[in-house]
């Protein structure tokens, strides 16, 4: 209801603006004086709908944008306050001295100076609201954002993850979800929209920054005869597809639980290739350590589970040592400690995609 709300009022003073400009401009070429006297009255009582028009713009979308910091949110909470401001301080008195001459007939130097002010400011108020409606709509995922070229995923801070140009969006069994050219994918656990973001992270505060208690940044190094395993506990969502192709490698219940020399070369790397998170990687004698992955592009939206994402970029988010940068999983529960990166805390909580 809030961003219904905030939508209409921004809408709503686009459209006063806009009518007030181009009314001003046909009346003072083609109206007569009579004309142009009741143009201008309704243009100084009109001002006192704009008014309230952009202060619930103004409040709907601070309250909407919450905790925020990103460079985008914080360029709309500056645009709002200064069409106000502006607005109320110079377009008011404007527009009620251009009403006061024109009900005269008083149309002197002093009106057109006045008149060409009043222009200026409807043009700076129609930036101003025509830019914080486009950056709305791309922080909600609805159009793309300005620059953006390509796929890519971006976590914006304290909402949800936007996402252009997605190859493909399915879920865990393979059934393709509705896709778009720009989407808002929920992040914090909250949507009743899941996948898609319905602007819950606003409603609950949603705190998408990293504990500071997470996982250590560090890659592990096990040495096999013919392959050496590296591996980063911070990048690992705990998805457990290697203890399920090569137990006898990867145990978690011994110390330590990589034993590269368990397993074939083959069925390593073909762990490797699986693991979702890129945490693991694989080298050979004189070989530096090598990422692998499959043929799938897109994002698999995992049953009660992460955003297993493959060959499409990590935008605005720093990597970690030895991370693939079109290979990663996504948290979507809310509760990462290691976010935006998935690190098992759905499984630890019970997370479900159905739960309020």
């Amino acid at each position: 209801m809030k961003g219904m709300v905030h939508a209409a009022a921004g809408v709503l003073g686009f459209i006063l603006v806009a009518t007030f400009s181009t009314s001003t401009v046909i009346s003072g070429l083609i109206g007569s004086p009579e004309v142009i006297a009741t143009v201008k009255t309704a243009i100084f009582g009109g001002l006192f709908v704009l008014l309230p028009a952009l202060a619930g713009a103004g409040a709907t979308g601070m309250s909407l944008l919450g905790k925020r910091q990103d460079p985008v949110a914080l360029t709309k909470q500056v645009r709002g306050p200064r069409a106000f401001m502006s607005t109320l301080l110079i377009g008011v008195p404007t527009a009620g001295f251009l009403w006061f001459r024109a009900s005269a007939g008083t149309f002197d130097t002093l009106y057109y100076g006045a008149q060409g002010l009043e222009l200026a400011l409807q043009a700076f108020c129609l930036v101003m609201i025509g830019l914080n409606i486009r950056d709305g709509l791309s922080l909600r995922g609805r159009i793309r954002m300005p620059g953006a070229r390509g796929p890519s995923v971006n976590p914006r801070d304290g909402g949800p993850l936007i996402v252009t140009d997605l190859p493909a969006l399915a879920s865990s069994d393979g059934k393709e979800l509705p896709n778009r050219s720009v989407l808002a994918l929920c992040r914090c656990g909250a949507s009743k929209n899941k996948p898609f973001c319905d602007g819950s992270h606003g409603l609950i505060g949603f705190d998408s920054a990293p504990s500071d208690d997470r996982s250590k940044d560090e890659i592990l190094t096990y040495e096999g005869e013919e392959v050496t395993i590296h591996y980063n506990r911070l990048l690992c969502s705990h998805a457990a597809e290697c203890g399920r192709r090569q137990k006898a490698a990867f145990d978690t219940s011994r110390t330590p639980w990589i034993v590269p020399d368990n397993a074939p070369a083959d069925g390593l790397a073909e762990v490797v290739k699986a693991c979702p998170s890129g945490a693991l990687r694989l080298s050979r004698p004189g070989e530096a350590p090598a990422f692998s992955q499959g043929d799938f592009k897109g994002i698999t939206v995992q049953k009660d589970g992460p955003y297993r994402v493959a060959g499409v970029p990590l935008e605005s988010t720093p990597l970690a040592q030895g991370a693939n940068p079109e290979k990663y999983v996504l948290c979507r529960c809310g509760h990462s400690k290691n976010k935006p990166f998935c690190d098992g805390s759905h499984y630890d909580i019970g997370w479900s995609a159905s739960g309020p």
